[in-house]
C-alpha cells in the first residue's frame, strides 16, 4: 500500500505513524507511477506527465537526468552536439570540495570551471537517463526495454513534513521518491524507527535546528545531497543501528556534504551505523561539541570530491569540541586527498581511540589541530602517509598525543608527514607506538617551510624528534 502525497505533520505534537499488521511496511511517496509509454526513438520511450519531476526511478533504482557530457567534467563546449541550453542546469566544480549549480538563461554556458549541463531532451543519449519536454517524460531504461509498469517519478515535495513538530514517531514505514524523505527542521523529539527512506532528491532526513532526533534500525539510501542532515544545528540526536548508503553518488556528481552531516550543535551520539559510498564525507560532525562517533563502519567516501574524509570534524572558532571518535572502522577513502579521520580547522579536545583505518590516501590528518589524543588505533596500507600534520597558522599545532598506536606500512609509505613551521618537534608527543614497514628509510617527511624538506629514516626520526623511545619498528627499538 502506498500513500501518494505528502503526509503533513507540520507543527503537530505527539503523533505516531506506524505500520500495523503483517502485510509489510506501508509506503509514502509524493510521486506517482507513470504509464502509457510509447517508443520515441531507438531505446527511448515517452509517456505523458502532468508535473516536472525532480527524480525518476526505473524498477526502484534512480536514473540520471539527461546530461552532457556523459562523464564529468567538461572544460569547454567542444563536441557539444547542440546549442540549446536555455533553461538547462549547469552543474560545476567550484573547487575540489564544492559542487554548485545555476540555471542557464541563455544558450551560452560559463566554462571557466569544470562543468556539465543537464535537463534537455537532446542530452538523452545513453541508457539510464531521463528528460522532460512538452508535457512528456522521456526515459532510456538501463536495460533498453519499455519502462511500462516500472517508472516512478518524484514530485517536488517531501514525503513527510514534520517541521516545527514535537513528539512525532515514524515507525515501520517506507518513504521513497521525495524531495526530502522527512523534513523535520526545528523539530523536537522526532523518532524514526525501523523505517526505510530511499531515492530522495535532496536529503533522506533534513533535521536542521532539531533537538532530540532519534533514528534507529532504519536505512537511508540513494540521496542526492545528504543522508541525515543537521547542517545548521542539531542537538541531542541519537543515530544508531542504521545504514546510510549512496549519498551524493546517484547519477552524476551533485552538491553533497556527507552521509551523516551534523553542523553546529552538541550532545549528539552516532553509534553502530554503516555509511557507505559517499560522494564527499562519510560522517561530518563539524563544530559539534560533546558528541561521539563510535563503533561504526565508514566504507568508501570522497567518491566525487576531494580534501574530505570518512570521519570529519573541525572547530573554526577554536572552542573545545570534547569529541570522541572511538571503535570505528574506516576504509577505502581513496581520492588524492582522501583522509580516513580528519581533524581540520583548529579541531581540539578530540579523542581518536581504538579505530581501524585502512586503504586510505592519508589515514589520520591534523590541520591546525591542537590538544588532541590519538591512541590505540590500527592504521594499515595508506596510499601516501599514515598521519599528516598541516600547519598554516604559526604555532597552532601543539600538545597532541600520539601513543599506543599500530602503524603498518605495506607499500613503503611514510608514517608521518609534518609541515610547516619552526615548531614541528612540538606538534605532538609520540611514544609506545608499534611500527612495521617494508622501507624504514622513508619513515617521515618534515618541512619547516623555509629550508629544504627532509626525509627521515626510523633511526633519524628518533634522533631528530627525541621521541618514540619506547616504540618499536619491525619488533625492535
Amino acid at each position: 500500500m502506498t500513500y501518494q502525497g505528502t503526509l503533513q505533520l507540520n507543527g503537530k505534537q505527539n503523533v505516531t505513524v506506524k505500520t500495523v499488521g503483517t502485510c509489510g511496511k506501508a509506503s509514502i511517496s509524493p510521486g506517482s507511477a507513470i504509464t502509457g509509454w510509447t517508443k520515441y526513438s531507438g531505446n527511448i520511450y515517452s509517456a505523458p506527465i502532468s508535473f516536472t519531476p525532480i527524480q525518476v526511478s526505473v524498477a526502484g533504482t534512480p536514473v540520471a537526468a539527461a546530461h552532457w557530457p556523459n562523464k564529468p567534467w567538461a572544460t569547454s563546449t567542444s563536441g557539444m552536439p547542440s546549442t540549446d541550453l536555455n533553461g538547462a542546469t549547469r552543474v560545476y566544480l567550484d573547487n575540489q570540495s564544492v559542487i554548485k549549480t545555476n540555471t542557464l538563461t541563455s544558450n551560452s554556458v560559463d566554462t571557466s570551471k569544470p562543468f556539465y549541463v543537464e535537463g534537455k531532451l537532446w542530452m538523452l543519449d545513453t541508457a539510464g537517463e531521463w528528460a522532460v519536454s512538452g508535457g512528456r517524460l522521456y526515459v532510456w531504461a538501463p536495460d533498453g526495454q519499455s519502462p511500462e509498469g516500472r517508472v516512478w517519478a518524484a514530485a517536488n515535495a517531501n514525503g513527510i513534513n514534520a517541521d516545527n513538530s514535537s513528539g512525532i514517531t515514524i515507525d515501520s514505514v517506507k518513504i521513497f521518491s521525495a524531495f526530502n524523505g522527512i523534513s523535520a527542521n526545528t523539530s523536537s523529539n522526532l523518532k524514526v524507527l525501523n523505517t526505510e527512506i530511499s531515492n530522495s532528491a535532496q536529503d533522506g532526513i533534513w533535521a536542521s535546528g532539531s533537538n532530540g532526533l532519534t533514528v534507529s534500525n532504519s536505512s537511508v539510501t540513494n540521496t542526492r545531497r545528504n543522508g541525515i542532515d543537521g547542517w545548521y544545528s542539531v542537538n541531542g540526536a541519537n543515530i544508531s543501528n542504521t545504514t546510510v548508503s549512496n549519498t551524493g553518488t546517484v547519477g552524476m556528481p551533485s552538491t553533497s556534504d556527507a552521509g551523516i552531516m551534523f553542523g553546529d550543535g552538541a550532545n549528539n551520539t552516532i553509534n553502530n551505523v554503516s555509511v557507505t559510498n559517499s560522494g564527499y564525507h562519510g560522517i561530518s560532525v563539524l563544530h559539534n561539541r560533546n558528541t561521539s562517533v563510535t563503533n561504526s563502519t565508514i566504507d568508501t567516501a570522497c567518491v566525487y570530491l576531494n580534501d574530505c574524509a570518512g570521519i570529519y570534524t573541525g572547530s573554526p572558532d577554536k572552542a573545545v569540541l570534547t569529541l570522541k571518535i572511538d571503535g570505528n572502522t574506516v576504509t577505502n577513502i581513496k581520492a588524492s586527498e582522501g583522509i580516513g579521520i580528519y581533524l581540520d580547522d583548529s579541531a581540539n579536545g578530540v579523542t581518536v581511540n581504538n579505530n581501524k583505518v585502512s586503504n586510505t590516501t592519508i589515514a589520520i590528518n591534523l590541520h591546525n589541530a591542537f590538544n588532541n589524543v590519538i591512541t590505540n588505533n590500527t592504521v594499515t596500507s595508506s596510499g601516501t602517509v599514515h598521519m599528516g600534520f598541516g600547519q598554516d597558522i604559526s604555532g597552532q599545532i601543539r600538545n597532541n598525543q600520539v601513543t599506543g598506536n599500530t602503524f603498518k606500512s605495506t607499500n613503503g609509505e611514510q608514517t608521518y608527514n609534518m609541515q610547516t613551521g619552526s615548531n614541528l618537534k612540538t606538534f605532538a608527543t609520540w611514544n609506545n607506538n608499534t611500527y612495521t614497514s617494508t622501507n624504514t628509510n622513508v619513515f617521515a617527511r618534515i618541512w619547516d617551510g623555509s629550508s629544504a624538506g627532509q626525509t627521515l629514516s626510523w633511526s633519524s626520526w628518533k634522533s631528530w624528534s627525541g621521541q618514540d623511545g619506547s616504540s618499536t619498528m619491525n619488533g625492535s627499538r
